[in-house]
């Protein structure tokens, strides 16, 4: 596939931050331009070719830093994932990337949900396309990331993308963390590969899970040492117990103890912890 730079005046480009709700339980967040739908792709000489290539310091895609060896911004070459034909293949002359940087909440999970192709240059290129999808603290220091690879085959073309959505977490550092789609689909003995595509970029809040503490009962029969924790014996109560003895800061979580009654019986209980989402 033959390509082309098209003009386009390179001057800094500004990250532009998602727009996270303040809560911590918060549902959705509004990505800034993440099906990457503004930008120089809204230029006029831009459908001559169906792409143009962006490097380093350019900001021709809104809301989008690009770095590495810069990418191709995608147009009416092929179909873009949301159909709204634009999307981004990550290689250009070599392995490129794209970022943003977003505020976080501390603690907070957030999951990025993306819709992942390759470039499959009318069957020229076939094989696995490789990304790594990173998250970055303000001290620039990486402290999450994931792989990704997708098998370009024969049945891709530029009118079946046949995109597959992948999701990447992190956890927020209560600071602005910067998220990064970046290629690693390499150059092979000098000759450029087609690289990874992406599109339709989602970030979502995880659900917070919330720990629910039960107190248990054991209900199995008489046994002459502590019940296994996970056995069916255990009959959980409704309530807190109103005995300072059972109160669950008094004991470990999935700790069966024993409370003596009278000269020779007693009982055992523990307390357990129930996961739920809010």
């Amino acid at each position: 596939m033959r390509k082309r730079i098209i003009g386009v005046v390179a001057i800094a480009a500004v990250a532009t931050p998602l727009a996270f709700a303040s809560s911590a339980n918060a549902a959705s967040v509004a990505l800034t331009n993440p099906s990457f739908a503004d930008g120089v792709a809204n230029t006029p000489n831009f459908p001559e070719w169906g792409f143009a290539q962006v490097f380093p310091g350019n900001p021709a895609v809104t809301g989008w830093t690009v770095g590495g060896n810069g990418i191709d911004y995608v147009g009416s070459l092929w179909d873009a994932a949301d159909h709204d034909a634009h999307s981004i293949d990550l290689n250009s002359y070599g392995p490129g990337s794209v970022s943003q940087t977003v505020d976080t909440v501390a603690g907070q999970t957030y999951n990025v949900t993306f819709a992942m192709s390759g470039n499959p240059a009318d069957g020229e290129d076939l094989g696995p396309k490789t990304m790594t999808v990173s998250a970055t603290d303000n001290l620039s220091q990486v402290y999450a990331s994931q792989d990704y690879t997708y098998t370009v085959t024969e049945a891709n073309t530029f009118r079946n993308m046949m995109y597959v959505d992948k999701t990447f977490s992190f956890v927020g550092t209560g600071s602005p963390v910067t998220l990064t789609f970046t290629s690693t689909t390499d150059l092979v003995n000098g000759v450029r590969h087609r690289g990874p595509v992406i599109d339709n970029v989602r970030d979502t809040t995880a659900p917070d899970v919330v720990k629910t503490k039960v107190w248990n009962t054991w209900t199995g029969g008489p046994v002459t040492s502590a019940p296994d924790k996970s056995d069916a014996g255990w009959h959980p109560t409704s309530g807190d117990p109103q005995s300072t003895l059972h109160k669950a800061e008094n004991h470990n979580v999935n700790e069966p103890y024993f409370v003596p009654k009278g000269k020779s019986g007693g009982a055992w209980f523990m307390w357990s912890e129930v996961e739920t989402t809010a």
